[in-house]
C-alpha cells in the first residue's frame, strides 16, 4: 500500500496529464521542458521508453510502485521503460526531462534509480533540453548524447527515497508525521495508539525501510528540509517546522545524512 503524496497534504492538487505522449519517439532522445505551478500533480502514466526526470529549480516528488523519490535540483531520477510514475510539485518547479530510446539506455538497467547530478551532467541535461523537438540528428548532437549516456551510467545513486509500505499499522504514523514532522510522540506512545508493541513497530520499520522508527523519522525530516531549503526558508524557521530544538541541531542532522551543511548543499 502506498502512502501517496496526494493524501499527505490538506491542500488540493491541480492535476494535469503528461504534456506529450507519443506512439513512438520521433528522436532517439527527446527533450522536454515545462514550468509547473505550486501544487501541481502529473497523474500516473507510463511509456515504452526510458526517462530522465530533472528539476533545475524546485523540488519534485516522484511516486512509483517502489515508493516515493525526492528530487531536488542536485538530483535526477532514472525511470526505465514501462515504469508507472506520477509527479508532485508542492512548490514551483522548472522541469527538464529526456525521453530516451530503450536500445540506447540498456546499460542503465531496468530499475528506478535516483542519481546525483554533477556540474557536467547538469550542463548536458540543460543543453539537450533546450534543443527543439525536431532537432537535426547530426554527428555533433550524437556526440552530445553519447557523453550524456556515459555520464548517466557513471552517476552515483543516492538515498533520497522512501519505499512503499506494506503494513497498515504504520499508516497512521507515516501520515501524521508527513503532515506534522515536528510531532514528538515516541515509538512507545505510537504503539499505544495503533495497538502494537514498540518492538513490533520498530521491526516493521526495519522490514519496510531498513531502519528503526527514530532513524526513519530523522530521514523523513531531512527529506522535507530539502523542499523548505529550495523555497528559500530561513534555517531557523526550517528547524522549528521540523521539530528540531535549535538551528545547530538541524544542521548537525543534515550533515550526518547528506555529508555537508545546508548552505553548502544549496551551493552545489
Amino acid at each position: 500500500m502506498t502512502v501517496s503524496l496526494s493524501i499527505q497534504t490538506k491542500s488540493t492538487w491541480h492535476q494535469e496529464s503528461p504534456s506529450r505522449l507519443y506512439p513512438s519517439l520521433p528522436r532517439s532522445v527527446l527533450p522536454l521542458s515545462a514550468e509547473f505551478k505550486p501544487m501541481t500533480q502529473i497523474i500516473s502514466h507510463s511509456h515504452p521508453w526510458s526517462q530522465l526526470s530533472y528539476s533545475c529549480v524546485g523540488v519534485m516528488h516522484i511516486e512509483t510502485d517502489a515508493g516515493v523519490f525526492v528530487i531536488p535540483p542536485e538530483q535526477a531520477l532514472w525511470l526505465p521503460p514501462g515504469m508507472a510514475h506520477q509527479h508532485f510539485c508542492k512548490n514551483k518547479v522548472s522541469y527538464r526531462s529526456l525521453y530516451i530510446d530503450p536500445v540506447l539506455s540498456e546499460a542503465l538497467g531496468n530499475e528506478v534509480r535516483p542519481l546525483t547530478v554533477d556540474p557536467l551532467l547538469k550542463s548536458l541535461i540543460l543543453e539537450i533540453s533546450n534543443w527543439p523537438e525536431d532537432y537535426k540528428e547530426t554527428a555533433e548532437t550524437q556526440r552530445f548524447l553519447l557523453v550524456l549516456l556515459d555520464r548517466l551510467a557513471m552517476a552515483k545513486s543516492h538515498q533520497l527515497f522512501m519505499p512503499t509500505i506494506q503494513d497498515k499499522r504504520l499508516l497512521p504514523i507515516i501520515e501524521t508525521l508527513n503532515q506534522e514532522p515536528a510531532n514528538k510522540l515516541t515509538v512507545e506512545q505510537w504503539a499505544q495508539k495503533v495497538g502494537a508493541s514498540s518492538r513490533t513497530l520498530n521491526r516493521l520499520f526495519n522490514q519496510n525501510y531498513g531502519m528503526g522508527f527514530s532513524r526513519w523519522k530523522q530521514k523523513l525530516r531531512i527529506l522535507k528540509s530539502l523542499e523548505l531549503l529550495n523555497s528559500n526558508s530561513q534555517l531557523v524557521d526550517i528547524a522549528f517546522e521540523l521539530g528540531y530544538e535549535s538551528t545547530s541541531a538541524f544542521i548537525t542532522a543534515f550533515k550526518k545524512h547528506l555529508g555537508c551543511s545546508p548552505k553548502k548543499y544549496l551551493a552545489t
